[in-house]
């Protein structure tokens, strides 16, 4: 008797266990509408969060969760406040989550507050209260080994402004954005629509950015920082003319994917494409300029092939996958057309090398070439240029410097003025 007494005692006392886990995990969160993660009871904390990092610029906000494995988790949108709710699996809060509202900058115009909350037993609640409505992409990347990148698992979350008319007139959704953000800048001027240009346009494309920050030198500085402090100086000569006209293919800490930087350049109908780059090899002895133009066949040397692919490789680093559109880009060219572009390219790279020769020393007194993806613009003379060895702890000292950086941008204007007078 006594024992069918303590068994009914058990039994009672694991339906009231399993009614108030039921009840906790019905009524937590943040006054959200509530999501029944009853099938979660059951799953362990098997995966650890690394880091929270927020990349915020004009174009878009990212948000980038990396972890050990690959992460498991559900999304979706509320209104009445706009917000994003991320619920992460198989986690359990620890202090790099609980520093994310520290990664919120007011500049930031996506994300206005973060909450964030062990939602169950091992769910992890995270509520971004946004400024505006948002399209969003989210993406799953695999661990990155990379020159100086080192990523394990991230879960990566792209907030960018919906705009239904844009969307719909472009149906390209970075690159619609990337207009509006243009737009945008009372500093740049429009060349498509009604606005006819009469200066020749050079878009200036400093390179990584954002997740990817380039080549890292021995005390720390990133190639992504250096090159957008020489583009902008190069942005500045080249906009105090009353004949050239420069825009930048990014003005931010911010990634854009290489395919998405060339169909910027054609469509703003650039006369000159340059991407502006700090490299790093495997020695630190390799010092010296570079220039670089397209080849779809053999590259001139085996460090021009090498330092392609480490450059290409930059969209595996950033991990976006927007679907930018460029119907002429994916055509096949007239050999004409493609012949005049690389030729023109070839000898703006000539002209370039010799002006940055005035003031450091040059790694190849050619033009290197190879099958750099940025470069594949067909009708626009493009070039790469690999301004020092920011792995070189003596030229890493000088792309730290400000003096530096203002010669290696006016000598590339320089030999741009050069190209146009003799072309």
């Amino acid at each position: 008797m006594l024992d069918e007494i303590d068994k009914n005692r058990r039994q009672f006392i694991q339906l009231g266990a399993f009614l108030g886990v039921t009840i906790l995990l019905t009524t937590s969160g943040y006054g959200d509408e509530l999501v029944d993660l009853s099938e979660n009871i059951n799953i362990q904390p098997t995966n650890k969060i690394l880091a929270i990092r927020i990349w915020p610029a004009n174009i878009y906000t990212r948000l980038t969760i990396e972890t050990d494995y690959k992460i498991k988790a559900k999304s979706f949108t509320l209104s009445n406040p706009i917000r994003l709710v991320i619920d992460l699996q198989e986690v359990k809060l620890n202090l790099v989550l609980d520093n994310i509202k520290a990664k919120i900058l007011e500049n930031d115009k996506m994300i206005q507050d973060i909450k964030i909350s062990q939602y169950a037993p091992y769910v992890v609640r995270i509520v971004m209260y946004l400024k505006q409505e948002i399209k969003t992409q989210i993406q799953n990347l695999l661990p990155v080994n990379l020159g100086s990148v080192n990523y394990k698992y991230r879960y990566v979350v792209d907030m960018y402004q919906s705009n239904k008319d844009t969307d719909e007139i472009f149906n390209d959704d970075l690159l619609a954005l990337l207009r509006l953000n243009e737009q945008s800048n009372e500093n740049i001027k429009l060349a498509y629509g009604k606005n006819f240009r009469k200066k020749l346009l050079i878009m200036i494309d400093p390179g990584h950015g954002g997740e990817d920050p380039g080549a890292i030198g021995p005390t720390g500085l990133m190639e992504k920082n250096v090159v957008l402090n020489i583009a902008e100086y190069l942005y500045e000569l080249i906009n105090q003319t009353d004949y050239l006209e420069a825009r930048m293919t990014r003005n931010q800490d911010v990634f854009i994917p290489l395919n998405t930087r060339v169909v910027m350049a054609r469509s703003a109908k650039a006369d000159i494409f340059m991407s502006i780059h700090a490299d790093a090899f495997f020695t630190p002895m390799a010092k010296g300029s570079s220039v670089f133009i397209l080849s779809d066949y053999k590259s001139s040397s085996s460090f021009a092939k090498w330092l392609a692919k480490t450059q290409n490789d930059a969209d595996k680093i950033g991990g976006m996958t927007f679907a930018t559109k460029d119907s002429i880009v994916n055509k096949v060219l007239l050999d004409m057309t493609q012949t005049w572009t690389r030729k023109k390219s070839d000898k703006l790279g000539q002209i370039l090398l010799r002006q940055l020769g005035n003031i450091t020393a040059l790694h190849n007194k050619q033009v290197e070439r190879a099958s750099f993806a940025v470069l594949k613009a067909p009708d626009i003379p493009s070039i790469l240029v690999e301004t020092a060895f920011i792995s070189n702890p003596d030229e890493e000292i000088l792309l730290k410097q400000k003096d530096f950086q203002e010669k290696i941008a006016i000598s590339l204007f320089n030999g741009i003025n050069k190209f146009i007078k003799y072309s």
